[in-house]
């Protein structure tokens, strides 16, 4: 790892409460596998220890926020205490209180909004709707909530001769207050009932010549090397 490498992995490193048993559930993990949030809870978060996917997408957050300091409020934390001693927290990445409007920055794929805007249970649905949620606790009043796609296959299609959109902004139909609690106590109850979830279910499989690898394990998961269903999946140990 060269030395740009390790000072951008260091500046991007997570910033909130990273100890374990913190007893809040985050609007980030709200519409992930119930093991992963489990994980989250027992371990505290896991730093990034090589430049990856998470890295170049804190960039990217960084650097909007930065050009839109003077109409946007960066990294807005919010946190609601609900009635049986645990908290919803939230950190938006762009808040306008004066238009009551947010967004949250998401490093993509062109796909990957065709599935949202088809999958109302899309973890990134979930993650928006708790900060709508927790805005009106915080200030009595509804926001508009947007989805805001940096996309990575952006730019020139040569294949199809034609301009892809580099930037996205979606305004998806986002989940009610309820909806939102009852999912919030259905996690805390598994969580204190002291047994571990099952194995996830989204893997992201992708096939080769020997097998299958969970693509999302490998990637995307920090606490694979924690998980007992990691090396069942992937005895090898493939990365990729």
């Amino acid at each position: 790892m060269n030395k740009i490498e390790k000072l951008l992995i260091e500046r991007t490193q997570y910033g909130g409460n990273s100890k374990p048993n913190s007893k809040a559930i985050s609007a980030s993990e709200f519409g992930k596998d119930i093991l992963q949030i489990y994980l989250r809870q027992k371990y505290g978060v896991i730093e990034n220890e090589s430049f990856n996917q998470s890295t170049i997408g804190s960039i990217c957050h960084i650097g909007i926020q930065e050009l839109l300091k003077d109409k946007y409020i960066s990294e807005y934390d919010l946190e609601h205490k609900m009635s049986n001693g645990w908290s919803i927290t939230g950190s938006i990445d762009l808040l306008n209180i004066r238009d009551r409007e947010f967004f949250d920055i998401k490093v993509t794929k062109q796909y990957t909004i065709t599935k949202i805007l088809n999958d109302s249970e899309h973890q990134y649905i979930w993650q928006l709707s708790v900060y709508k949620y927790l805005l009106k606790k915080h200030f009595g009043f509804d926001f508009n909530g947007y989805l805001l796609f940096v996309l990575k296959d952006g730019g020139f299609n040569f294949k199809n001769m034609r301009e892809n959109p580099s930037i996205e902004i979606v305004n998806p139909h986002l989940k009610s207050n309820e909806e939102i609690e009852e999912k919030f106590y259905k996690i805390v109850n598994i969580l204190e009932s002291g047994i571990e979830p099952e194995q996830c279910k989204d893997l992201w499989w992708r096939k080769t010549k020997t097998g299958s690898i969970p693509v999302k394990c490998n990637k995307y998961c920090s606490y694979n090397k924690h998980c007992k269903y990691f090396k069942q999946l992937n005895p090898m140990n493939i990365n990729f």
